[in-house]
């Protein structure tokens, strides 16, 4: 049997390209695929590497992170999005997610039942600029320095599984920036957190260390037959709040949760003008 190959399609395809290799360092693979279960959830993670990307040989600036914590019977994840004109977002997006989520879960472990989510977000900024001070050699460099190195916006969700597996699952999120959290439901799709915007650096820019005084919050419950996705821009704006063919093409494929790989495979769906980089963490109760 012969492998499928290439990407799925969806409405007029984007070019072929020969993608080339990224000499980033620190090392950033072009995609990654994660998932599993936890506590009656179903989690699915990936990111992918846009076409932009791909065809210039710049890395993925992406990432997303999972965490689950036993005790609180919590599923913690993070997708980031680094800021296209700051030259170590990669990086920046890959620390943030690591720094919050494992914020969250030391939270947890000392028995917060509501999370101060200003404190997650200080510690992700906090990490952003050490490494700034620690590569540039700069141990004065502040937060402008390092938003201009580093900067990248975040999106982290705490979904806690119901104890008696009937009622829906309790979700806390937080944002900075503009990589959005949505609930998929019957075919639609609502907007918990964010708004897609144009990702340049800039003085409006929301993003991390910069903007860490602007953390959105919100709730939700995640009930039977519903989907919590979070995801960067890459996928929203071709998303475009599901009522085109691109928001048909995930309700109908997520309707269950995939395969790890073909989740994976599903995000790097091919549609003209679209080639910025995507990410999405989608959890189903």
């Amino acid at each position: 049997m012969r492998l499928a190959r290439g990407p799925l399609t969806i409405g007029e395809p984007a070019p072929d390209i020969d993608v080339r290799l990224s000499g980033a360092e620190p090392y950033r693979p072009d995609a990654i695929a994660d998932g599993g279960t936890a506590f009656g959830l179903v989690v699915r993670a990936a990111s992918v590497r846009g076409l932009s990307k791909r065809f210039a040989g710049g890395p993925r600036q992406d990432d997303v992170c999972l965490r689950v914590h036993d005790a609180s019977r919590m599923v913690i994840a993070a997708v980031a999005d680094g800021v296209s004109g700051a030259p170590r977002s990669a990086l920046g997006a890959a620390l943030a997610v690591r720094h919050a989520t494992a914020a969250v879960a030391r939270q947890l472990d000392g028995g917060a039942g509501e999370l101060d989510w200003r404190d997650v977000f200080d510690q992700a900024a906090w990490a952003l600029v050490e490494e700034h001070r620690r590569f540039a050699g700069k141990p004065e460099a502040g937060v402008e320095e390092t938003c201009e190195s580093l900067a990248t916006t975040l999106v982290v969700a705490a979904v806690r599984a119901p104890d008696d597996g009937t009622a829906g699952a309790r979700v806390q999120l937080a944002a900075v920036g503009d990589s959005p959290a949505l609930v998929l439901s019957g075919g639609a799709f609502s907007t918990v957190l964010g708004t897609p915007g144009d990702g340049l650096l800039g003085a409006g820019v929301e993003a991390l260390p910069r903007f860490v005084r602007g953390v959105c919050e919100a709730e939700c419950t995640l009930e039977p037959r519903t989907i919590l996705l979070m995801c960067t821009d890459g996928l929203a704006l071709p998303l475009a709040g599901g009522a085109g063919e691109v928001g048909r093409t995930l309700a109908r494929e997520l309707a269950t949760p995939p395969d790890i790989i073909d989740f994976a495979r599903l995000l790097d769906f091919s549609r003209s003008t679209y080639d910025d980089d995507r990410s999405l963490v989608a959890i189903w109760p």
